[in-house]
């Protein structure tokens, strides 16, 4: 008899490689002991993920940081995708990432950078990975090279809860050519005001959020399609100056990106927007969210005047922010009447001449009047509308009122297609 074929050892080293970028590392690792062909084919791997942020045990964390060291460094040919999710504080934690990327930089090819820390904010300074794409960090202290000469690659850069200098921030934008998409949400502690411009032509999708001390300007991107907007307007931190503040220069940014088809904001943003808001003659796709409690006649005016400035909306989503039960008696409810009564002085005007077709809305704790007061507004006031999608969680009450304001929507709209959907996630 013929003696049988070990099939899996005679595979291909580039797929037994393949087959181990589904393992996690400590599996793909322990494939060494499969059989002799298989011995350090863990070492052909370009692409590493580790999370070390799951137990609170400093000498598992510092058994693994080991491990994480000697795998970097047992790698045969380039690293090109490194994503380390960690729980790091300040000061240890800057250590230990220096040595990681020391040693990432000394492999070389590095093609995407994806660092998400939970705990403290470590400081980094980046080395010059001259073929990066990607780069995503979170919760960090950013420092770049005195001779930093940019990422000419890099394509798509996030920054979330990370703390960097002006002038740091303008060289990685300016030194950064080919940028297409940016998300900013940056822990800025300076007295002085961060102003950055972006004169970014391949640019494609920006999202920033802005605080009382940032102004944001987008000078050149001709092909901008997507934008999003979010401020700290709402929080019991904001005084009536910080907020001033941040609704004029969110307004100049909105302004900037105005070429936009598809935009989203906030409804803290959406309230403090003047009433000669910024036209949007190319949207096509307009993104709203919030909690219900934000629902006031000064955001339901604004946000009539706001879709009145979209000739050619299609899609309009508003979705209602997942608000924990125990806030449920600290935050008011929506005052309804107020509501309404802006609704029936809009009634009937069709002042939405655009093209929108088709309204999603996804609710969270109830489904009350207020937010089908809108729905309704909306289907008065727009001619062309196709469906109407309402989501809502497994455990929304639906208050009786809405029924009524439903007949309402029928009739105003016979030929609209009303679709409930429930879902089980949070928003």
């Amino acid at each position: 008899m013929d003696e049988e074929i070990d099939r899996l050892s005679a595979l291909p080293l580039d797929i037994k490689t393949s087959i181990l970028r589904f393992l996690p590392i400590d599996a793909a690792v322990r494939t060494s002991s499969l059989s002799r062909s298989w011995r350090h084919v863990w070492t052909h791997l370009s692409s590493l993920y580790f999370d070390l942020s799951l137990p609170d045990d400093s000498a598992w964390l510092l058994q693994w940081v080991e491990v994480v060291a000697y795998i970097i460094s047992s790698l045969r040919g380039p690293l090109i995708d490194f994503h380390l999710c960690c729980l790091f504080d300040l000061y240890y934690g800057s250590d230990v990432l220096f040595r990681f990327l020391y040693l990432i930089f000394r492999k070389g090819g590095l093609q995407t950078l994806t660092i998400e820390n939970t705990g403290g904010s470590p400081s980094i300074q980046l080395p010059y990975f001259r073929s990066l794409r990607v780069l995503h960090l979170c919760c960090l202290h950013l420092f770049l090279p005195d001779d930093f000469p940019g990422f000419e690659h890099l394509e798509d850069l996030r920054l979330d809860g990370v703390c960097i200098s002006q002038q740091d921030i303008q060289l990685l934008i300016d030194g950064s050519k080919n940028l297409k998409m940016f998300q900013g949400h940056l822990d800025y502690d300076d007295p002085e005001v961060l102003s950055l411009t972006f004169n970014s032509p391949l640019l494609t999708h920006i999202q920033f959020y802005f605080t009382d001390s940032m102004e944001v300007r987008v000078i050149n991107a001709p092909f901008l399609e997507k934008a999003h907007v979010s401020t700290c307007i709402g929080q019991s931190t904001s005084s009536e100056e910080e907020c001033a503040f941040i609704a004029e220069s969110t307004s100049k940014f909105m302004s900037d990106v105005a070429i936009v088809s598809d935009f989203s904001l906030d409804f803290g943003t959406l309230k403090c927007l003047s009433q000669d808001s910024v036209q949007f003659l190319r949207l096509r796709s307009l993104h709203l969210e919030g909690i219900d409690s934000s629902l006031d006649e000064r955001l339901f005016a604004n946000f009539c005047c706001l879709l009145r400035n979209m000739p050619i909306l299609e899609r309009l989503e508003i979705k209602f922010l997942y608000l924990p039960k125990l806030l449920d008696g600290l935050v008011e409810p929506p005052d309804a009447f107020e509501v309404n009564e802006c609704i029936k002085k809009e009634d009937g005007i069709n002042c939405l001449e655009q093209s929108l077709r088709r309204l999603t809305i996804s609710v969270t704790n109830s489904i009350n009047i207020a937010v089908m007061g809108m729905i309704r507004f909306i289907l008065l006031n727009a001619n062309v509308i196709e469906l109407v999608e309402i989501i809502y969680r497994e455990d929304s009450e639906v208050e009786p009122s809405m029924v009524e304001e439903l007949n309402l929507v029928e009739k105003a709209s016979p030929d609209v297609n009303v679709v409930f959907s429930s879902t089980s996630a949070r928003f």
